[in-house]
């Protein structure tokens, strides 16, 4: 998996928020020149973009810092929409909280990629979830904080600023947020959880939002936009983003993700040869990269556990293929991780 990214808009609003609330030297990360790279889309003018690793460095970096946990997310409820450019300007635009939503997600990826974000309902609630799909990056608890900000934002816009019946989960441990959330949040929280998420009554869906100047939305051009990222991805990229994403969750099924993909699953094994890969290895690869970040972030389990969390019927598959791609055992890799953690 190539290294992910984000727009360095990311970044827009920090340093207000910074200001007189810590005394080291604590840098906002250089902005690199804007991309001017020919295939970008219309749509989208030439954005700078950084290492999305180096954003969720940062961010965990402020909040270790500062000793102030509530940073990352004042950042995203304050921050500035329309420094998202034309998705921006799609979200201002939106009358209703939930087409904001929705039109935030749809268009995630042109902003930050590698990432699994959904909006969701299911009875009389509704969520937005949010997950880093790149296992290599951790630990990421308060980058969830300015992202969940930013959704947090859109809905209190909706509720006039109420915020009843309100409920957040975090990936990352209580004790590994270095701060009270509970209290920064005003709602409750549980921690441990497979992604970050706020829930919601889905009434609020459908409460209406003040109208925001500024230019015109061109949802034609983004979903455009969408289409030709999604066809200058790389087929093994965005396998890997599928097997990350469904891991723990779904049964790694070839025809199921060759249809979600957009198509059949004899086209998706000549094009990943072409590629120099095939299905089986991209698996395999995610599924260790995914055991070493299960080791790291959940001590508790067992190897067997694991196993099962990656798809494996039998354990002994997964210490087999584990040591074929490591050269040692699982056992032997978590006791190597728990004497580096001491």
């Amino acid at each position: 998996m190539s290294r992910a990214t984000v727009r360095t808009a990311a970044l827009d609003g920090w340093d207000g928020i910074l200001a007189g609330r810590t005394t080291t030297a604590l840098a906002i990360p250089e902005r690199p020149a804007p991309c001017a790279n020919p295939c970008e889309a219309t749509i989208m003018a030439p954005a700078s973009s950084m290492p999305l690793a180096e954003f969720v460095r940062f961010s965990e970096d402020v909040v270790r810092e500062t000793r102030d946990v509530a940073i990352p997310w004042l950042a995203g409820v304050h921050y500035d929409l329309a420094s998202l450019g034309p998705i921006g300007s799609a979200v201002n635009s939106a009358g209703k909280v939930g087409t904001a939503l929705r039109r935030l997600v749809d268009y995630f990826a042109l902003l930050q990629d590698c990432t699994d974000i959904r909006l969701e309902r299911e009875d009389d609630m509704a969520s937005v979830s949010y997950r880093i799909l790149d296992p290599d990056i951790w630990p990421r608890h308060h980058d969830a904080m300015f992202s969940l900000g930013i959704i947090g934002q859109i809905i209190r816009r909706g509720t006039r600023g109420a915020w009843d019946k309100i409920e957040f989960a975090f990936e990352a441990e209580s004790h590994e947020m270095r701060g009270d959330i509970g209290k920064v949040l005003r709602a409750p929280c549980t921690f441990g959880a497979d992604s970050n998420q706020i829930r919601f009554p889905a009434q609020m869906l459908d409460l209406a939002l003040p109208q925001v100047q500024g230019p015109d939305a061109d949802i034609r051009g983004l979903s455009g936009e969408i289409v030709a990222q999604r066809r200058r991805t790389p087929l093994v990229e965005r396998l890997a983003q599928v097997v990350f994403r469904d891991l723990n969750t779904h049964a790694i099924e070839q025809e199921r993700i060759a249809r979600e993909i957009g198509m059949s699953s004899r086209t998706m094994r000549r094009k990943l040869a072409e590629e120099g890969s095939s299905f089986q290895q991209v698996l395999d690869e995610c599924r260790m990269r995914q055991a070493v970040f299960e080791f790291r972030t959940r001590p508790d389990l067992s190897i067997a556990q694991i196993a099962l969390r990656l798809g494996y019927a039998e354990h002994s598959n997964f210490t087999r293929a584990f040591h074929r791609w490591s050269g040692i055992s699982p056992h032997a890799w978590r006791a190597r991780l728990n004497q580096t953690a001491h």
